[in-house]
């Protein structure tokens, strides 16, 4: 795996805007919906980022299909962070 290029919350952020694009243009609307229900989910940050990597290691096929190769290594790295950030 390449240097970690989700470093922040703001990342991920960056990283879950770019999947739901790429999901509107390839009518994953299940994935769609996953990830904005994760980004209202509640005010903890917490909550929300637990929200996005269960959705992200519920899809990863879909990910890797939607993204190719680097963006399912990105979506790793989601996984990795919030793991990391949120101690577990």
């Amino acid at each position: 795996m390449s240097a970690s290029q989700i470093k922040t919350a703001d990342d991920v952020y960056h990283f879950v805007e770019r999947l739901k694009s790429e999901c509107q243009k390839n009518g994953a609307s299940a994935l769609l919906d996953q990830l904005d229900d994760a980004l209202h989910l509640g005010s903890s940050g917490l909550e929300i980022m637990g929200a996005v990597r269960q959705a992200i290691i519920g899809n990863r096929a879909l990910i890797e299909r939607l993204l190719g190769a680097a963006g399912k290594d990105e979506a790793k790295q989601v996984v990795a962070f919030v793991d990391s950030a949120f101690g577990r």
